[in-house]
């Protein structure tokens, strides 16, 4: 899937379910498609935040459910260690 298909995609769901389409979401969006490995939602704050530095800890875990509700992007539990 495209970097545009999935933007499209996720902006639906996002309306889907009632919620805006606001620049804290799309810049946790184009920081988690920026990254080549996987990351951490600490990881993916930092990296939004270096796109729009009023992204807060909250948005990025509020969001995190919705970026995979909408088949964007998938959950990988790699356990403690």
């Amino acid at each position: 899937m495209s970097t545009e298909a999935a933007r499209d995609k996720f902006r639906t769901h996002l309306s889907a379910h009632g919620l805006r389409v606001t620049n804290q979401r799309l810049a946790i969006f184009d920081a988690a498609f920026g990254q080549k490995e996987h990351f951490t939602a600490e990881d993916l704050l930092a990296f939004a935040r270096a796109i729009d530095d009023s992204v807060s800890r909250a948005t990025v875990y509020r969001t995190l459910p919705h970026l995979t509700g909408s088949g964007v992007l998938r959950e990988v539990d790699i356990g403690k260690n």
